[in-house]
């Protein structure tokens, strides 16, 4: 058990009164500097939790690029990776993409391995329209993979965009092809650009959610050169970490960016490849270096330790304070030491005469040589010396057996205690010396009264806040 006692980590110490039911010295001043201290701090803790809460609070990222051997895509997205239109900036411009007389049919091309594999039209999705007035379409669900581990095609998956002069064979339904004539009109009559906007994403870290920009290309196409471009998409993983004291991470993959090169050949060139006039070719592909994005939310215990960081420089103020009680407290033992021997020491002291300021002067630096505590055991060696001089060391020693009996023989104590001890203060003390009685035991103690004027009189002259509560108590 005494192993247990010696490893408690919440033993107090003794700490003496300074008055009754007062362990440490407090002033008005003290009270409003901490008023201060804890409305601020709490203000700014109410105000970091909310910030908190909103996730208006920046969070730690990391951003580092990484080279993977071998990689996949599996975009299934609502919103379209990528969308194609026309841009007719004139009226009499007409869309190329018009299922009946089609001018310009937008294939794709699947290639695994480094062959086709599928071909599908663009024209049979839901038609939706561009800002310009022409049919837009795009693409919401593919897979990419890339191997750059040797010299192999293996396990390699890549999309192809081309724009081909219109072919029969890919049309359904009620789709038809414009007249030759019509085609050559529309490449001699204007100047023709196909609009291209890839939707890439971004964390937004504020709604915890993942948001979609868009970039925008255009591309001309001309009657006897082929445009060739290669997009290669780079795709980041994300790891997020927002949990409350402890890491709850989420695993996101998201497309965040776009490099794109572009180059043209003739006509003829693409058609010995394909078999077609293709006049816009795109292939998207995956770039082998991707991105590794690390974000963590700042927890509990960091905001809380901010909100310390903070309490502690307003802290600061406490040792002004400490100061002022300090030399409050002192002063106040001053006075009632110098008041157990001069009883018109607060006459004295209040007195505007120069001789007596000094001789106050005087006491009370003698007074606080004689707080000292070496000094309280020198004085105390004295009065054991002098009582032992004066009546022996058998005396001294008896004084160890000597007490005094809360219930004497042959009395009667009806009374309650505290009635009776409270009783003894008023009595005249005129017993015999050599026995001892209950109200012995305020012998030598202050009378309450004085005590009290005492402590009043200190408040007046070294806190004035307090002072003016008390003169308005007294009026």
């Amino acid at each position: 058990m005494n192993f247990l006692s010696l490893i408690d980590l919440f033993g107090v110490e003794l700490r003496q009164q300074i008055s009754l039911n007062v362990k440490s010295q407090k002033s008005k001043l003290g009270g409003i500097i901490s008023l201060f201290i804890l409305a601020a701090s709490l203000g700014y803790l109410a105000y970091i939790m909310n910030e908190w809460i909103s996730f208006r609070l920046l969070p730690k990222s990391t951003n580092t690029m990484k080279a993977n051997l071998a990689s996949e895509l599996q975009y299934d997205e609502d919103q379209k990776l990528f969308e194609f239109f026309y841009w007719k900036y004139q009226d009499q411009q007409i869309d190329p993409f018009n299922q009946q007389n089609n001018i310009l049919t937008p294939l794709g091309i699947n290639f695994e391995n480094g062959f086709p594999s599928a071909i599908f039209s663009f024209l049979s999705q839901n038609e939706s329209i561009s800002y310009y007035g022409t049919k837009k379409f795009g693409l919401n669900q593919f897979t990419l993979s890339q191997n750059s581990n040797g010299s192999s095609l293996e396990n390699v998956r890549e999309l192809m965009l081309v724009l081909v002069r219109c072919e029969k064979k890919y049309l359904t339904g009620n789709q038809s092809c414009a007249s030759e004539e019509e085609i050559d009109n529309f490449f001699d009559s204007a100047v023709n650009f196909i609009a291209f906007q890839i939707h890439l994403q971004q964390f937004n870290s504020e709604t915890q959610e993942f948001e979609f920009i868009k970039k925008s290309y255009y591309f001309s196409i001309d009657k006897v050169i082929s445009s060739q471009s290669q997009v290669f998409l780079k795709q980041t993983q994300a790891y997020i970490d927002n949990g409350v004291l402890l890491g709850s991470i989420e695993q996101e993959t998201f497309v965040q960016d776009a490099n794109i090169l572009t180059t043209s050949a003739s006509i003829n060139f693409w058609q010995k490849i394909l078999g077609m006039d293709t006049y816009l070719n795109m292939i998207f592909r995956l770039d082998p270096v991707s991105q590794e994005l690390k974000i963590v939310y700042p927890k509990l215990g960091e905001v809380l330790a901010q909100v310390g960081s903070i309490a502690n420089i307003l802290l600061l103020l406490r040792y002004v304070i400490l100061y002022y009680n300090e030399k409050l407290l002192e002063y106040n033992f001053i006075d009632q030491v110098l008041s157990f021997y001069f009883t018109d020491y607060q006459q004295i002291k209040n007195s505007k005469v120069n001789y007596d300021k000094k001789a106050c002067a005087v006491l009370v630096e003698q007074a606080q040589k004689r707080l000292v505590y070496i000094n309280i055991i020198y004085e105390l060696s004295r009065i054991q010396l002098f009582l032992q001089y004066h009546f022996g060391r058998k005396k001294l020693q008896e004084s160890h057996s000597m007490g005094i009996l809360l219930k004497p023989p042959n009395k009667n104590l009806n009374q309650d205690l505290e009635q009776a001890l409270a009783q003894c203060q008023e009595e005249n003390l005129d017993d015999e010396n050599q026995t001892f009685h209950i109200k012995d035991f305020f012998l030598l103690s202050q009378p309450k009264n004085k005590q009290k004027q005492v402590e009043e009189q200190s408040v007046r002259q070294y806190d004035p806040i307090a002072a003016q509560q008390i003169n308005s108590q007294i009026k």
